[in-house]
C-alpha cells in the first residue's frame, strides 16, 4: 500500500492542506486533478513547487521532484479560445454563468473605490469547457428518456421540437460570451452537447456533430437579428445605416471583437445616454487634474461603453484619444480597462505566465550571441552571482533581457528611479 503524502498548498492568499491517501501521484496531471477535486477548482491550473535549494517556486514537470510535506503553489492558467473538451457531468445553469465575475484587482490604497462591472458587460471570457444550459422542462424530460434508450439499444433521439428548443437556448448561452462565435467555438458547443446528451448524435455524420455545427451557425445569425432589433450596440454598429459611403455592403467592414475582447461594445449603463456620458467625460477631465481617485474610478467605470463606442466607431489617433481620456493612461486605469474589455486581470496573469516561462526564457537568452548576447550576459550576472535572488528581481532581469533579445533599447523603455 502506498504511504500517505501531504502537501502545503498555496491558493491565492490562502494556505491549505492536501492529503493523498493513495500515495504520490505518478504524473503531474494526476496531481492537478487531485488538487482541483479537493479544493473545487473549476478553471485550468498549473502547479509550482518550492525548491529548497533556491528557496523559490518552479514549474512542476514531474512528481519525482516532490516528497512528503512539500509546498505547492496553484497558478491559474489564462483561458484562450483554443479549446480542450472533456466530458462534463454537472454544469451550472447559463443564467448563473453569465452573472459570475472572475475579476480580480491589484492592491490599491484604502481610499480607492473599485466598482462592480456594469450588468450590461460580460463577466468572463469564452470557457475552456462550454457549460450546456438547462433546457425547458419538457426538453430535459425528453433528453433524459432519450439518453436511457440510447445507452440501452443505441437509438438516437430525433425530435424537431426538442432540437428547436436546444438551439434557442444554446444561441442565448453563447451570446453571453460572444455575439460572433467562430467555427471552433460552435464546434466546441456541439461537442459538449453530445457529450452531455449522447442521444443527440447526428446519424450518418463523420463526427456526430456536423449537423449541429451548421444549425448553430444559422441559429446564431437569427439570434443576432433578434438582438439587433432590441438595440444591441455591438450589432447595430454593423447595420447598413451606420456604415459610411462605399462600406454600405452587408459583408464589408464588419466590426467584430478581437480574440481577447469580451466586452467589445457594451450597452450604456441603465439611465445613461450619449449626452449624459459626454458630460461625465468632461467631469472626468477635471477630476484627473485634481487627482480625485474615487471620482476617477467611478466615472471611468460609468463611461466605458461611451469610450468603446468612440474607439470602435471613430478609430481616433492616440494623441486625440489621450487628450479626451487622460485618466485612461494611468497604470492602474490601464489594468482596470483591460479587465473591463477582456474580463481577465492583466498584471496578475502576465506575472504568472512570466514566472511559468522564466526558466525557458533564461535558457534562450543564454544561447544568444553577438553584441546583444553580450549585453544580455551582463544582465544575467545578477542572477548568477545571487542564485537565491527574489522573485521580483528575477522578473526584472528577465524582462530587461527580453527587451535586449527583441532588439529594443531598454533605456528608452524603462526609467530607473
Amino acid at each position: 500500500m502506498e504511504p500517505t503524502v501531504r502537501f502545503r498548498v498555496l491558493i491565492d492568499h490562502e494556505v491549505k492542506k492536501l492529503t493523498l491517501k493513495s500515495g504520490m501521484p505518478s504524473t503531474v496531471d494526476e496531481l492537478v486533478a487531485a488538487i482541483q477535486e479537493q479544493f473545487a477548482i473549476t478553471t485550468e491550473i498549473s502547479v509550482q513547487y518550492k525548491d529548497e535549494e533556491f528557496d523559490d517556486f518552479f514549474t512542476l514537470t514531474t512528481t519525482k521532484e516532490l516528497k512528503d510535506k512539500d509546498t505547492l503553489k496553484v497558478v491559474y492558467v489564462p483561458q484562450n479560445i483554443t479549446l480542450t473538451l472533456v466530458p462534463q457531468e454537472s454544469t451550472p445553469d447559463t443564467s448563473i454563468v453569465c452573472s459570475l465575475s472572475e475579476s480580480t484587482h491589484s492592491n490599491v490604497s484604502d481610499d480607492t473605490v473599485i466598482l462592480s462591472p456594469s450588468p450590461s458587460e460580460r463577466q468572463s471570457p469564452w470557457p475552456a469547457v462550454f457549460p450546456i444550459p438547462t433546457f425547458s422542462h419538457n426538453t430535459e424530460l425528453a433528453l433524459s428518456q432519450g439518453n436511457e434508450i440510447y445507452l440501452r439499444d443505441g437509438t438516437l433521439l430525433t425530435s424537431p421540437s426538442v432540437k428547436a428548443d436546444i438551439l434557442e437556448r444554446l444561441a442565448e448561452a453563447m451570446f453571453c460570451y460572444t455575439a460572433y462565435p467562430n467555427d471552433a467555438q460552435r464546434s466546441a458547443v456541439a461537442q459538449a452537447l453530445i457529450e452531455k446528451h449522447p442521444c443527440l448524435k447526428e446519424p450518418g455524420s463523420f463526427n456526430g456533430i456536423y449537423g449541429w455545427q451548421q444549425s448553430l451557425k444559422y441559429k446564431c445569425g437569427n439570434y443576432r437579428t433578434e438582438r439587433k432589433a432590441l438595440g444591441s450596440p455591438e450589432l447595430l454598429i454593423n447595420s447598413m445605416k451606420n456604415k459610411m459611403g462605399d462600406d454600405r455592403k452587408p459583408a464589408k467592414n464588419i466590426k467584430k471583437p478581437k480574440r481577447a475582447e469580451v466586452n467589445y461594445l457594451p450597452q450604456h449603463p441603465s439611465g445613461e445616454t450619449d449626452s449624459s456620458l459626454e458630460n461625465v467625460r468632461l467631469d472626468l477631465i477635471e477630476a484627473s487634474k485634481k487627482r480625485d481617485v474615487k471620482s476617477i474610478n467611478d466615472m471611468m467605470a460609468r463611461t466605458y461603453s461611451w469610450r468603446r463606442m468612440e474607439v470602435v466607431a471613430q478609430s481616433p489617433d492616440v494623441a486625440k484619444f489621450k487628450e479626451r481620456w487622460p485618466a485612461l493612461f494611468e497604470p492602474f486605469q490601464i489594468n482596470e480597462e483591460f479587465q473591463r474589455c477582456a474580463a481577465v486581470p492583466l498584471e496578475s496573469v502576465f506575472m504568472s505566465q512570466l514566472d511559468k516561462y522564466t526558466p525557458k526564457l533564461l535558457d534562450l537568452f543564454s544561447a544568444k550571441g553577438g553584441a546583444a548576447g553580450q549585453r544580455i550576459k551582463n544582465l544575467l550576472l545578477e542572477l548568477i552571482q545571487d542564485p537565491n535572488t527574489s522573485v521580483v528581481k528575477k522578473r526584472d532581469v528577465t524582462l530587461r533581457c527580453l527587451i535586449e533579445y527583441m532588439g529594443e533599447n531598454g533605456q528608452e523603455l524603462i526609467s530607473d528611479y
